[in-house]
């Protein structure tokens, strides 16, 4: 039974290539280390079919909070180096985190307090790994802080071993990664610029043996737009443990490239194969096995590579649909290809069918007195803003070269960019570079502004 299924499944997959005479197999890519960018705030992430890691946060700064999951998936590993000399004062990672490597919190002055939920965590013993100083060959480190964890941790083995400040936790304190019934939609990018805001949809979990597909959408900054490569999944729910054999015609704007099509974890047991369409707008996907090994989860990974003639405002469409000439139709069931799997293809693409969108949005302003949006305020901005003022007094027009940049130099917002700003920035910058409480620039204008009145 099961040689006779396989063998149906790989002619199948042979009539699928005969019934699209321009078809051509599409290389596949499982075993490559693939992952898309998702920046969130301050932290950028690298998402990979089953898990996400922390690559890169040495812009954070205050408070962080590092997030368990991202798109629904585990995070699991801090990068070396992902908040090197990071502004941040103290930093909670919750226990969803199995890894953190040499250097990750290395050079981190204003750093007082780390907290490791992870009994397990596997942290760099090097006592450059948690540090707030490192010797000039780079080779020790220091930390007057404090590492809170849990009695018997591998948190507070590294303590110990480094000599570092360690203050235990009671069992009542409550993790942070427990699962959750909301999908998200992220921004992803090919870069570590600021993303635009998140957004969390609620959406009704499916029902097991009545699956659904989902599929994610993003946001793109429209400078960031031309030409760029953007992540979107399929998923399914409701089938963990259900399907094996599946065949899903899954169509794009003809303006998309299709880069790449990634077989996901959810399907990492099963034989999977794709074909792109000739009219280079749709891909079929198919899968196949010896038994019920389809799981819930991502099923496959795209990678869609946008126009270079962007404009605000572009939605790029993919969806699931229908057979493209009718011969071969969808396909989602069982080994056994009995009554339940008859149904569950009959639910999923009538009830569970699902669309994503790839959407190109207006860039985002730059931060008050960040006037050349490298991320810092100091005095380049400050700079920036009195060579402005001395064009502008001369009759020389302006020497901005995007409109963003005035709104970020107008720090005491009175409509134009003159000495008054740049002072500002230079006191704040000032304020900054010494051994002085952080607080961003909104805060520290109010904070002045508090202490005129007093």
């Amino acid at each position: 039974m099961k040689l006779k299924k396989l063998f149906s499944a790989a002619i199948a997959a042979f009539i699928i290539g005969a019934a699209f005479p321009a078809a051509v197999p599409y290389r596949t890519a499982a075993d490559q280390a693939y992952h898309s960018t998702v920046v969130a705030g301050d932290l950028t992430f690298y998402k990979y079919s089953d898990h996400v890691e922390l690559a890169s946060a040495s812009a954070a700064k205050g408070d962080v909070s590092v997030p368990a999951r991202i798109s629904g998936l585990p995070a699991t590993v801090i990068a070396g180096g992902a908040f090197s000399g990071a502004g941040v004062t103290s930093v909670t990672v919750p226990d969803s985190y199995k890894t953190i490597e040499k250097n990750a919190f290395a050079k981190c002055s204003k750093l007082s307090e780390i907290t490791i939920l992870g009994k397990e965590c596997n942290i760099d013993e090097s006592s450059t790994t948690i540090s707030d100083s490192v010797s000039s060959d780079g080779s020790k480190g220091s930390f007057k802080g404090t590492i809170s964890g849990y009695k018997g941790s591998t948190a507070e083995k590294y303590a110990l071993k480094n000599g570092y400040s360690f203050k235990v936790l009671s069992d009542a304190v409550t993790t942070s990664s427990s699962t959750t019934t909301l999908t998200t939609t992220t921004t992803t990018t090919t870069t570590t610029a600021k993303p635009t805001t998140t957004t969390t949809t609620a959406i009704k979990p499916a029902e097991q043996g009545k699956p659904v597909f989902r599929m994610s959408s993003t946001q793109v900054y429209h400078d960031l737009s031309h030409g760029s490569h953007q992540h979107i999944s399929l998923s399914v729910e409701g089938a963990d443990g259900l399907y094996c054999d599946t065949l899903i015609y899954v169509y794009y704007d003809k303006r998309l490239t299709l880069g790449e099509a990634v077989p996901g974890a959810a399907v990492s047991k099963l034989t999977t194969g794709q074909y792109v369409g000739d009219t280079g707008d749709f891909i079929v996907l198919n899968t196949a096995g010896s038994e019920n090994a389809g799981r819930d989860g991502i099923m496959w990974d795209f990678d869609f590579i946008v126009p270079e003639d962007t404009n605000v405002g572009d939605v790029f469409e993919i969806n699931i649909g229908a057979s493209k000439y009718g011969e071969i139709q969808p396909l989602f069931t069982d080994f056994e290809y009995d009554s339940k799997g008859t149904a569950m293809t009959k639910y999923i693409f009538t009830e569970g069918l699902a669309s994503g969108k790839i959407e190109v949005i207006p860039n985002p302003p730059y931060s008050l007195g960040d006037v050349n949006n490298d991320k810092l305020i100091d005095s380049v901005d400050a700079s920036a803003v009195l060579a402005e003022y001395a064009s502008l007094s001369g009759n020389h027009g302006t020497t901005f070269i995007d409109a963003r940049q005035l709104i970020a130099a107008d720090v005491n917002r009175d409509n134009k960019a003159d000495s008054v700003d740049a002072s500002l920035i230079l006191a704040y910058y000032a304020y900054i570079s010494g051994n002085n409480p952080f607080c961003d620039l909104e805060s520290y204008l109010q904070k002045m502004n508090e202490e005129k009145r007093s």
